[in-house]
């Protein structure tokens, strides 16, 4: 599946399906991590796909930002104003989990981006 393409596309049933796709995948690589250290680092890969997907779905809502709802739901509504600047997340997440999730997010953002000429 080519999130890219997805979410360039702005079609909400594309993005609802790749969000189905998308968490089947993390919970498989979710269920790995446990026997094979670099399935944690994929479900983290899949979760970036997630926050990606979803910040093209969200509301601007109240949330707890120190849940990991309120977690998901910041970094879907950073990365929405960051792509719609063409600027990369500088967020400090404090643990590794969500360090892959922004690296992967920039990532994205670097390929939705369009790069700007040379002079």
């Amino acid at each position: 599946m080519d999130i890219v393409s997805v979410l360039k596309s702005r079609d909400l049933e594309k993005i609802k399906k790749a969000l189905v796709e998308v968490h089947k995948a993390k919970a498989f690589s979710l269920a790995d991590s446990e026997y094979i250290e670099k399935e944690l680092e994929n479900a983290a890969r899949y979760h970036a796909y997630h926050i990606a997907l979803i910040s093209s779905l969200i509301y601007d809502v109240e949330v707890d930002l120190e849940s990991i709802t309120g977690r998901d739901y910041l970094l879907a509504k950073s990365f929405r104003e960051a792509e719609s600047k063409c600027e990369l997340l500088s967020i400090d997440t404090g643990d590794e989990f969500y360090k892959t999730v922004v690296e992967e997010l920039n990532n994205l953002l670097s390929t939705l981006c369009p790069k700007s000429p040379v002079d």
